[in-house]
């Protein structure tokens, strides 16, 4: 089907009506929205340009070839700057400056000093180039992954006709072929180019119009989800997270919190300073609570002074109560809001509030979003009878007992800064011989106001909050100065055990760390033993076998911590590089009274010793139990059958008695 150039430019003038009309209605309905004005005029400079294109055998040259070709331009920077302002970025009233008057310039300078269509031609494809060139960079370096699909096509169909224009400028400059003949064909000059023009202009219109459709959707979506106030989400998208979050938790077995918040002595500032004042002192809660949260965890405003915060994926639940802790302690700090009186040159004034929180967990609470919310709203109000700035759960009983759990870590935390932890040593026994050979190093903590704090009451605390990396340095040091204290004392070397956390293990460089403290306190380190629990080197079996290598080569003893309970598996045992099994309490207990367990320990004792290793018994208490494992040919046992853990001066005493004894 043939088309001459006449045909092509009536349906640029009619599809371009068609979208002014569009970005019209758009600008009249939505005139706080960047970039459809511009749309606009950049659809009226494109009309105006064609049009004077088509009438240039009724009117001058000057008009239907300068004037029409610069208007063209100008649709097309207003389009850039359509882009720039849809995107965010700063308008650039230079741009007409530096695109339309250099090019009107050269087209006139054309018409007059060399009346060449070609010129013409190449001045306005190469400036069609630049300003598609510049457009696609301003969208890349803006562009939302919301309308990724819609700014994608429209690089697209710029790139298209930049492209369009490229082959155009390489059909003028080079020399006359088969091809630039008909492309410039005498009869229908550029009616290829124009229809290829036609196609990739009437898509690049139709894309913008999409976008701003995307964009309106978007921000509909945003008004339905989102607080306008603080740009948080609302009760609508708090209830569909929620939702989800119970679905994923219900899957996998976890746990979720939800945590109500109610602002404490709101009204009276809004109240005294005004609602401008309010405002503003919502928003900074609402940064402070959010800088309190992980990336997966989510606040919503519900209204009001209200604020729910979803913790999902928790492990325990007093970690919601230490997160609502550090939310009362930043909200309890002093709030600077501006002052609402112009006349008034202070740079603003200082308020102080609180908040309340209450705390509902899911499953504990609650299997749906609505019955969760409830709970927490009935818990906020249990917290503000309390007294206001604190926390309660749902529960009273789990209260109570989070509330003491955070206090004893308040407590330890400032125990590990006093140096109230104590090491503790409990013999180790030849078998054989009957006389001690070592001692396992154990942690207690001295307490000012509770006395003697037995491990089992801080340990996994100090496990969970991390603090158990310190505590595992602290003991570790201590036990190494301890032991060279003894050697220096004339005491027989002893091998001297220390635990070493999981958290350890996977958090710190041990190798660096036992290095450092054999140097700094001159301990043998064939001397020192550490001992590891199966699931410690289970979870990365690689790098535990790197590790315990290096340890090895610093000449480290290695043992496996109750053996037995764990994964015990000849696998492992036989890859890690471990020189002592420790059989678990557990199995010695029952001996001789349960078949099962003295044919478990028997056995472990035997694998033990083919593989290599001495084996040594935990807890043991009786001669019945002794005497099995002198049977089975255990190496060695603790327990307190010989003594229970005892402080350093108690157990230097045990080694000089021994001395005495022979």
């Amino acid at each position: 089907m043939k088309f001459d150039l006449l045909t092509i430019l009536t349906a640029y003038l009619i599809v371009d009506a068609v979208f002014a009309i569009a970005f019209a209605v758009t600008v009249r309905r939505h005139p706080n929205l960047a970039g459809p004005g511009w749309w606009l005029a950049a659809c009226v400079a494109f009309f105006t340009g064609f049009l004077g294109i088509c009438l240039r055998d009724v009117i001058p040259d000057i008009v239907s070839i300068v004037i029409a070709n610069s208007l063209i331009l100008a649709g097309g920077v207003c389009v850039w700057i359509g882009i720039r302002g849809f995107f965010g970025l700063r308008r650039h009233w230079s741009l007409f400056a530096l695109f339309i008057l250099p090019a009107a310039t050269l087209l006139d300078l054309f018409m007059e000093v060399w009346p060449s269509v070609s010129a013409r031609q190449i001045t306005m494809s190469t400036f069609i180039i630049l300003i598609g060139l510049f457009t696609i960079r301003d969208i890349v370096r803006q562009r939302s992954f919301t309308l990724s699909m819609e700014t994608n096509l429209l690089i697209g169909f710029l790139g298209a006709e930049a492209v369009i224009h490229v082959i155009r400028l390489i059909t003028l400059i080079m020399r006359p072929t088969a091809i630039s003949s008909y492309l410039l064909s005498p009869e229908q000059p550029d009616r290829v180019f124009l229809m290829w023009l036609f196609i990739t202009g009437t898509a690049r219109l139709l894309i913008m119009v999409t976008l701003v459709s995307a964009r309106l959707q978007d921000e509909l979506n945003q008004l339905a989800t989102q607080d306008s106030l603080t740009q948080l989400p609302n009760r609508r998208f708090l209830l569909e997270r929620l939702k989800h979050g119970i679905d994923v938790e219900r899957r996998d077995g976890k746990q979720l919190a939800l945590l109500m918040l109610d602002l404490d002595r709101f009204k009276a500032v809004n109240d005294s300073l005004g609602h401008t004042a309010g405002d503003e002192l919502l928003q900074q809660v609402a940064d402070r609570i959010q800088s309190r949260l992980r990336d997966v965890d989510m606040v919503a405003r519900l209204g009001g002074d209200e604020f729910v915060v979803l913790l999902e994926d928790i492990a325990h639940p007093e970690d919601a109560a230490r997160v609502a802790e550090e939310i009362v302690a930043d909200l309890s700090r002093p709030f600077q809001l501006p002052r609402s009186n112009e006349a008034d040159h202070e740079l603003g004034r200082e308020v102080q509030i609180g908040a309340s929180i209450g705390i509902s967990l899911y499953p504990h609470h609650g299997d749906n979003p609505e019955l969760l919310l409830e709970q927490a709203d009935i818990a906020m109000y249990e917290a503000k009878q309390a007294g206001r700035g604190c926390f309660a759960y749902f529960s009273e009983e789990l209260t109570i007992a989070v509330r003491k759990r955070i206090a004893l870590e308040g407590r330890l935390r400032r125990g590990i800064e006093r140096q109230e932890l104590r090491v503790f040593y409990q013999p180790q026994i030849d078998i054989a011989s009957g006389r001690i050979v070592g001692a396992e190093a154990l942690v207690r903590w001295q307490s000012p106001t509770e006395g003697l704090v037995a491990p089992i009451n801080f340990i996994p605390i100090a496990e969970e909050t991390g603090l158990i990396i310190a505590i595992g340095e602290w003991v570790l040091r201590e036990t190494c100065r301890q032991g060279q204290c003894w050697l220096a004392d004339g005491f027989l070397p002893l091998t001297l055990a220390v635990n070493v956390s999981p958290q350890q293990f996977r958090r710190c460089d041990i190798n660096a760390l036992v290095a450092e403290v054999l140097a700094e306190t001159g301990f043998p380190a064939g001397q020192l033993e550490l001992e590891m629990t199966e699931s410690g080197l289970m979870d990365n079996q690689d790098k535990a076998v790197e590790v315990l290598n290096n340890l090895r080569a610093q000449g480290i003893r290695l043992a496996i911590d109750d053996f037995g309970t764990g994964y015990s598996s000849l696998a492992y045992l036989k890859r890690f590089p471990l020189d002592v099994l420790k059989i678990d309490k557990s199995f010695i207990d029952d001996i001789p009274h349960l078949q099962d367990d003295m044919e478990i320990t028997a056995t472990i004792i035997a694998m033990g010793h083919i593989l290599g290793f001495k084996v040594l018994a935990e807890g043991v208490e009786t001669q019945e139990q002794l005497d099995f494992l002198r049977k089975k040919g255990c190496d060695a046992y603790q327990g307190y059958f010989t003594s229970k853990p005892v402080p350093a001066e108690d157990f230097a005493e045990l080694l000089r008695q021994q001395h005495k004894n022979g």
